[in-house]
């Protein structure tokens, strides 16, 4: 029996980089699009999230919460490039991209997957690693094969080699967009012709995907067979096709990485994304569970590869060895903002946070990259005292040279 859903949603997350050193610019790209507002949090409206985090990461990631009325209002009175320079001096700054109307589009000539982008937002931190996210959502009859397939086929958009895959294309029914390459055009007008993820050994081919999924009860209850429904749990989470079989879902069962947090919520962790699986058995499930979800959830989430990115992107900075003071101020604030802070003290974001941090490396890429700066910050200050020798020597040099001149001139006079 088919598997059908009672909501879902699906974020598509495409990281990229701007050069730090134009970063005021990009803001001011941003602010001038007509179609970019900047997002204003506020502890009334905003207060979920103003609760979840802890108050050094939430000033981190939500500087507008700061903002009074009076502050907001001056903000908004700013020139844009006054206002640009402003929001580069805070460590995230968060976008909506406003669209004229909700984006349908279509996978496959026949008996395709409807679907509408909802929502777009942008994530920018000012070391210039920054976050495209779409929000999506299937139409019409919601299969939870549809949702595999959806899933597996949109992370794939923006690859080069798209067009040479076996699946069908994504075509766009809209006023807007009349096919994928014009979703691409979007990127590129967003992120720019970024060139740096890979000089930072990043895989921009294919998004993050980071989705959730309400079972009708009819499909997922206590008389439903769990050793079923874990096997669609396992091609959900690693964002495989509905029809994956063979040893690579039998090799994923053997590294997963889940959380239950009843029988009927199930969180997964692969390299491709985040799921949640839930069952609409508990209203809360489809309420409560998928707003946190969408919520906290994911900007703890961007905020854990945020973490990733950056320290590969201090990483391949330093192996350049270009302005090694200017590097090493980066690591050491992200040593000091990020990387000692504990994000919240909920429970299921605590355990997700981990599970994230184990998934993405982090901990193993930090290590490296703390053996790499001691290493180069001793080669500097060799090199630094080595400089100051030579200056010192040199400029001893210079004084017996001149004092020479000066006895040889006295002597002349003498004479």
């Amino acid at each position: 029996m088919e598997l059908m859903t009672k909501y879902q949603y699906t974020y598509f997350i495409y990281p990229y980089v701007i050069d730090s050193n134009k970063y005021s610019k990009y803001m001011q790209k941003l602010l001038k699009n007509k179609n970019c507002k900047l997002r204003i949090f506020e502890k009334e409206k905003d207060l979920h999230l103003y609760q979840y985090f802890f108050e050094d990461i939430r000033e981190y990631l939500f500087w507008t919460f700061n903002l009074d009325k009076k502050g907001i209002r001056s903000l908004d009175s700013m020139d844009t490039a006054l206002k640009a320079t402003q929001l580069a001096e805070h460590e995230c700054n968060v976008f909506n991209y406003e669209l004229s109307k909700e984006l349908q589009g279509k996978i496959g000539e026949k008996n395709g997957i409807f679907f509408d982008i909802h929502k777009i937002k942008i994530v920018c931190f000012k070391t210039g690693i920054c976050f495209l996210i779409f929000k999506t959502e299937l139409l019409d009859n919601k299969s939870f094969s549809d949702v595999l397939n959806f899933n597996y086929k949109f992370r794939e958009i923006h690859s080069k080699t798209y067009e040479l895959k076996e699946y069908e294309k994504i075509r766009l029914q809209s006023d807007m967009f009349k096919d994928v390459k014009e979703i691409n055009g979007l990127i590129k007008e967003i992120t720019g012709y970024t060139y740096q993820a890979k000089s930072h050994n990043w895989n921009d081919e294919k998004m993050i995907a980071y989705s959730y999924c309400c079972l009708d009860q009819i499909n997922w209850n206590d008389e439903t067979d769990e050793s079923s429904i874990n096997n669609l749990f396992d091609k959900y989470r690693m964002f495989y096709p509905a029809n994956k079989q063979g040893s690579d879902i039998t090799t994923s069962k053997l590294t997963k990485k889940e959380l239950y947090e009843n029988k009927y919520v199930h969180y997964g962790i692969s390299n491709a994304g985040t799921v949640l699986l839930t069952s609409d058995i508990n209203p809360a499930n489809y309420t409560f569970a998928q707003q946190k979800f969408q919520s906290e959830y994911l900007y703890t989430y961007i905020l854990e590869l945020y973490k990733k990115f950056l320290l590969k992107k201090i990483s391949s900075d330093f192996n350049r060895q270009n302005n090694f003071k200017k590097v090493e101020k980066c690591f050491l604030d992200f040593t000091k903002n990020l990387w000692i802070q504990e994000i919240t003290d909920d429970e299921t974001g605590s355990m997700l946070c981990k599970m994230w941090e184990e998934d993405l490396n982090i901990q193993d890429i930090f290590l490296k990259l703390k053996n790499k700066y001691d290493i180069l910050y001793k080669r500097y200050n060799i090199e630094e005292t080595s400089n100051k020798n030579g200056r010192l020597g040199i400029a001893m040099v210079i004084v017996i040279v001149i004092c020479v001149i000066n006895l040889v001139l006295l002597l002349g006079r003498v004479v």
